[in-house]
């Protein structure tokens, strides 16, 4: 069942997997300065993952009720 519809989110061997958590814990610890940006473009990871699986996932017919 695992194999009926592939994952679209890229997924790199060279990077471990921390939680949403952790990381959002590690841009707290980064300079103030740097911190907007880094959740800006935490924001614009998590929103670019939940339309891929949206768009691929979701609206594939094996999962319309």
């Amino acid at each position: 069942m695992y194999d009926i519809v592939k994952n679209p989110i890229p997924h790199s061997g060279l990077f471990t997997s921390p939680s949403l958590e952790t990381i959002q814990q590690l841009i707290d610890s980064f300079p103030k300065s740097h911190q907007a940006n880094a959740h800006l473009v935490f924001m614009f990871t998590l929103n670019s993952c939940h339309d891929l699986v949206e768009e691929n996932i979701l609206s594939k017919e094996i999962f319309a009720q």
